[in-house]
């Protein structure tokens, strides 16, 4: 008789913790919790030089998600839009992760995550969810370049540059991304192709004092004086109070006594 009185009383409390884990699921906030328990560990994971998405971590098939898990997720997403309007980063963070929580194929959430993450400067977490974009949809050139910037800030230069020149592919249009990609061929010392993506992207945008402040400065230090006095002789005329314009005309004309 007491055994069996012993065995009813577990029986009642594994009920109890059951009901009692459903109607956490039920207010997303298990949910929540775990997703933000992963998320603080996740720079630890990402400490290899490489990381490949697992089958578990991929985003799944939209078909798969429970309708009403789907509409639980875009209502912490717009919570979470809110906020990113307000710049409460924080808050904003928090609903989205709930809005991948309750909905794991919420693309526009991951996307939004992964950009807030490169805002906060919290590059292993964006460089995570962007290899996850990318595999959903090779053709969306903002997914490869935000990867790519999450790898070149990781001081991951052959990896950034493979993502950079993918964006390029799909988008050419955008001299940012040639910019970034010279970055890298500097880094690489692949001097040639690091000229011919800063100028495409001082072609594109001859306004950019960025783009012509790099590229003078990589000219002086491979010693092309004729190219980098006329580029200066334009950049002091457009920008003459530039303090590092003034430098490097200063370095010019004693690399040239």
């Amino acid at each position: 008789m007491i055994d069996f009185l012993l065995a009813l009383i577990c029986l009642l409390i594994m009920v109890l913790v059951f009901v009692h884990r459903w109607y956490l699921l039920e207010k997303g906030s298990l949910f929540g919790k775990m997703v933000l328990r992963a998320s603080r560990i996740l720079p630890s994971r990402l400490s290899k030089e490489d990381h490949e998405v697992t089958a578990k971590e991929m985003i799944p098939d939209p078909s798969t998600v429970d309708p009403k898990l789907k509409l639980k997720g875009e209502n912490f997403y717009k919570k979470a839009e809110v906020e990113l309007k307000r710049n409460n980063w924080n808050e904003a963070e928090r609903y989205m992760i709930k809005a991948i929580a309750m909905d794991p194929s919420h693309i526009e959430a991951h996307a939004k995550l992964g950009t807030l993450y490169l805002n906060q400067e919290q590059y292993p977490k964006a460089e995570l969810i962007f290899r996850k974009l990318v595999l959903v949809d090779d053709a969306e050139p903002v997914y490869f370049s935000n990867l790519g910037l999450a790898l070149f800030q990781q001081e991951k230069y052959t990896e950034a540059k493979e993502y950079y020149e993918k964006a390029i592919e799909l988008d050419p249009s955008r001299p940012g991304r040639f910019y970034s990609l010279a970055r890298v061929n500097h880094l690489l010392d692949e001097m040639e192709t690091a000229f011919r993506n800063i100028e495409k992207a001082l072609e594109m945008d001859p306004d950019n004092l960025d783009y012509g402040l790099t590229l003078a400065n990589w000219q002086l230090e491979k010693g092309m004086y004729t190219e980098v006095k006329a580029l200066l002789e334009n950049i002091t005329k457009h920008w003459p109070d530039n303090e590092e314009a003034k430098e490097l005309v200063k370095m010019l004309e004693e690399q040239t006594k």
